[in-house]
């Protein structure tokens, strides 16, 4: 972006100080269409799931699977904090929603076997785990 390399799991090197210092000239893709799912107004997750203390970037019903939310969580580095990952697992369990999550280079699915299932034949066939 702007002849910076941003990469996944990596500061911004537009973000100062917890803010954007381009903001107002910030490209539409990826920073004006990405939405976190910690900044979403009615969002369900705890203050300490903030990415920076959590490890991870929750992108909450990103695609529905035959009709159920299914929630994407990537890393911030190599993968998300523990404590983070089993909140989310037991927040999807008790609200009938599904998660994919990515652990360094691999994703992995929470859900039914079927939706397990399904993700893993997406990726076999070089997709992601939302679609092609």
């Amino acid at each position: 972006m702007r002849g910076h390399k941003v990469r996944k799991g990596q500061a911004c090197p537009f973000s100062i100080a917890h803010r954007c210092s381009i903001y107002l000239e910030r490209p539409q893709h990826p920073c004006r269409e990405f939405v976190c799912g910690w900044l979403v107004a009615s969002s369900p997750l705890p203050d300490w799931m903030r990415p920076d203390q959590s490890s991870m970037i929750m992108l909450a019903a990103n695609f529905f699977w035959q009709g159920l939310p299914v929630d994407v969580v990537v890393p911030v580095g190599e993968q998300p904090k523990k404590k983070a990952l089993d909140w989310l697992t037991r927040f999807c369990a008790e609200n009938r929603r599904l998660l994919v999550y990515q652990i360094r280079d691999e994703w992995f699915a929470f859900g039914p076997p079927a939706f397990q299932t399904d993700i893993a034949d997406r990726l076999g066939r070089g997709e992601t785990p939302w679609g092609a």
